[in-house]
């Protein structure tokens, strides 16, 4: 074939692929254009089946308005696609609403009626440059009895929660008869002065209401009730007991006839609650001063005990930054937890879905014999815990020290438990001696698992404050109150991609190589001490001038003290390199696996097969 006409066969080649190329993609466009496959882990861009029923079973219209400026997109290529995610999640949610849910879309030019229904609704304008020109990216949804739900721009940073925010504003429109649900607590879960603020005359800011009340009155109603409340009242389906201290006997008796009479309880109580007086503040970090004896004498009765001792895993164990000595430092704080999938219940509808769970300074839950109740574990730590005193977490505690004389004691610890069954009263003259049903009680040892710092951060976006979960606390909640009072779907109304993946293995090495620096660490700081009160308690005499006097063997003696010092603290350097030197060598290594390794094996596949085809056809030239 003649080097001409087979130019000209590889031109037509490529012009003909092209048009099929082309002709592919109208096809697919007109036949396929609303398929789309979905390969990202989580499934992230896929409707989930659990939240269809939320969609299915709309009896009322909902109309939802979505604003956006072409000039968004223009500005910000991701808010540009971020729109188009938006749009077509919402078309998909109408599909599943059999017409009653109406999507209509919005472009607010400048000075035109929709952009003044656009500030009617509270949507927040962007500026786009320096001319003054502004874009709106928000949407404002209504139902029938004109409630109105809105979310006046969409952030990026909860873009991966977006599902779990159009979900829960068509919910909240489309079910506006909220639960009841009674709170009894003695912390500030709706913001406040804290008891070391009060003990300070009321100096400082009220602190905020917790993320986790503004998520809960979402879609229920919050009932406060004191602690010396006398009955229940008959409309509060379920109680929410947060740290309920100081209950008063005729409490006690209230929420025991409570349950017994059918009531459902989500307990959260804690051995030492770092939400009290928090490191810092006038208290220093002490634990709660009213007592806990109410609450313990009905969980016996439900058939569960916490010994008030606080339990760490140094599997789970957080890495903190921390000051010693004027120094910063990274270590792992065995008593801040990070509980993953693989130690909670996989098939409780409460935990199924949760893929980690953060716990600050929790306690620990034991089986009470002779209760005649079930106890099912929702949460465990791994083998490697240990439960340690209380008293250790006052003040400032010593992070590095708990790390190094942690003890595993190869056993799990519950950290959270599902209580049924047919449960007694813990009163002998109370009306009800016995359950009429099998009783529904979910009880966490931990408060401080509620308090934002443990799952969420909050960033204020032109004066929108946006919370962005960092772990499934927020879900655990949700999960265990729409379980506990029965409310539709609420369990699947979650963020999905709420995930670390740790290097399990890098992490083991890391901590082993750390336990041992840590002790030889231990072992120089102990022997400079030695060495500065040898020094200090040398018996100097001194003339009438006060100037010392000392001997020849006074002065050897001193030189060679200051000597064993001197090379004690740089023996001390050298371990603290070591270890930090040993740290940075694993993370370049990891770092190197994950950024060039597979590119490099990837890049010497192509040039094997390169290589592979140029062999093969000079073979057959030949």
């Amino acid at each position: 074939m003649n080097k001409h006409l087979s130019s000209r066969l590889s031109v037509a080649a490529v012009l003909v692929a092209a048009v099929l190329f082309l002709a592919v993609n109208v096809i697919a466009n007109a036949w396929f254009g609303n398929t789309r496959a979905d390969f990202t882990e989580g499934r992230s861009y896929t409707t989930s089946d659990q939240i269809k029923p939320v969609f299915q079973s709309i009896s009322e219209p909902i109309i939802v308005r979505l604003y956006y400026s072409a000039g968004v997109g223009q500005v910000s290529q991701r808010h540009g696609l971020y729109y188009q995610r938006v749009r077509d999640l919402l078309q998909q949610y109408a599909k599943l609403a059999n017409g009653n849910i109406k999507v209509e879309l919005y472009n607010p030019e400048p000075f035109s009626d929709v952009e003044d229904r656009t500030v009617g609704f509270g949507l927040q304008a962007i500026p786009l440059n320096q001319a003054g020109e502004v874009g709106y990216f928000g949407l404002a949804a209504t139902n029938s009895t004109d409630d109105q739900q809105v979310i006046p721009f969409f952030n990026l940073e909860r873009e991966q929660f977006l599902e779990y925010d159009l979900t829960k504003l068509i919910y909240s429109l489309s079910e506006p008869n909220q639960p009841k649900v009674g709170l009894i607590t003695a912390l500030q879960v709706n913001g406040g002065m804290s008891p070391a603020q009060m003990q300070m005359g009321g100096g400082g800011n009220p602190s905020p209401p917790w993320v986790i009340m503004q998520q809960i009155r979402e879609f229920f109603t919050i009932v406060p009730l004191k602690a010396d409340v006398a009955q229940i009242p008959q409309d509060i389906s379920m109680l929410l007991l947060i740290q309920p201290e100081n209950l008063s006997p005729q409490a006690q008796v209230a929420i025991d006839q409570f349950v017994l009479g059918g009531g459902k309880v989500l307990l959260f109580v804690d051995p030492h609650a770092e939400s009290v007086n928090p490191p810092g503040m006038g208290g220093m970090g002490m634990p709660a001063t009213g007592n806990l004896d109410g609450i313990k004498k009905l969980m016996a009765a439900w058939g569960v005990s916490m010994d008030g001792k606080v339990v760490g895993d140094l599997d789970a164990a957080m890495r903190v930054n921390m000051s010693r000595d004027t120094r910063p430092m990274i270590s792992d704080y065995v008593a801040w937890m990070q509980i993953r999938r693989g130690n909670l219940d996989p098939n409780d509808a409460i935990t199924g879905d949760l893929k980690q769970v953060q716990f600050g300074t929790a306690g620990a839950l034991d089986a009470v014999d002779g209760s005649g109740t079930t106890i099912t574990p929702l949460m465990v730590t791994g083998p490697k815990s240990m439960r340690m005193d209380a008293a250790k977490f006052s003040g400032l505690p010593d992070v590095v020290a708990l790390f190094r004389e942690f003890k595993p004691a190869d056993k799990r610890e519950t950290l959270a438990v599902r209580i049924t069954g047919v449960s007694k009263t813990a009163f002998p003259d109370a009306p009800l001696k016995e359950a009429k049903q099998p009783i529904q009680v979910v009880v966490v040892a931990d408060t401080d698992m509620l308090t934002d710092q443990f799952w969420v951060n909050t960033n204020s976006f032109l004066g929108q404050q946006v919370a962005v979960p960092t772990a499934d606390n927020g879900g655990f909640v949700i999960n265990a109150l729409e379980n506990l009072t029965g409310s539709p779907a609420l369990s699947s109304l979650r963020g999905r991609g709420v995930q670390t993946r740790p290097f399990t293995l890098v992490d083991n090495i890391r901590q082993d190589a750390e336990m041992q620096f840590r002790a030889k660490e231990q072992g120089l700081t102990s022997r400079l001490g030695e060495l500065e009160k040898k020094l200090k308690d040398m018996q100097v005499r001194r003339d009438d001038t006060g100037a010392a006097i000392l001997s020849d063997q006074d002065k050897q003696t001193i030189e060679s003290y200051r000597g064993e010092m001197l090379a004690t603290r740089q023996e001390l350097r050298e371990v603290q390199r070591a270890l930090r030197q040993s740290i940075d060598s694993l993370e370049g290594v990891v770092t190197f696996i994950n950024i060039g390794f597979v590119p490099i094996v990837f890049g010497l596949i192509l040039i094997a097969v390169a290589v592979l085809r140029h062999r093969r056809r000079r073979a057959a030239a030949v």
